[in-house]
């Protein structure tokens, strides 16, 4: 469904710029610019990533805190660093979380976020 999703707004993205491009007579495309459009689409981008649970603070030093979609229940917590290892894991059953990260290297991680039916990963940086 989120492929699908995708491949829908980049199709109609291109295809909008290409209705609001103009063509001169040496071959040059100038687009028009529309500026309520593209507001519009960031929204709806925006929307679109804002599905799924939160992490905050991010960067941070001592905590991760996960925020879960209302409709979560009794998911899985992930954490992987950039070369794949599995560093923490743990089940969430309530709708926030917290995960001490004080004794963490510093660096870029993966949180993933799984149950039966689907999974989410978002990147954590760790300071």
């Amino acid at each position: 469904m989120k492929k699908l999703l995708l491949i829908f707004i980049s199709i109609f993205t291109f295809s909008t710029m290409s209705a609001n491009a103009t063509w001169n007579v040496n071959g040059d495309v100038k687009f028009i610019e529309n500026a309520n459009y593209i507001s519009d689409l960031s929204e709806n981008i925006a929307l679109y990533q804002d599905e799924g649970f939160k992490i905050s603070p991010n960067p941070s030093k001592n905590k991760l805190n996960i925020k879960l979609p209302a409709s979560s229940e009794n998911m899985t917590l992930e954490v992987f660093d950039v070369l794949g290892k599995r560093i923490h894991k743990s089940t969430i059953t309530k709708l926030e979380a917290s995960v001490d990260v004080s004794n963490w290297k510093t660096g870029v991680y993966l949180v993933k976020i799984s149950n039966e039916k689907e999974s989410q990963t978002k990147r954590f940086i760790k300071q």
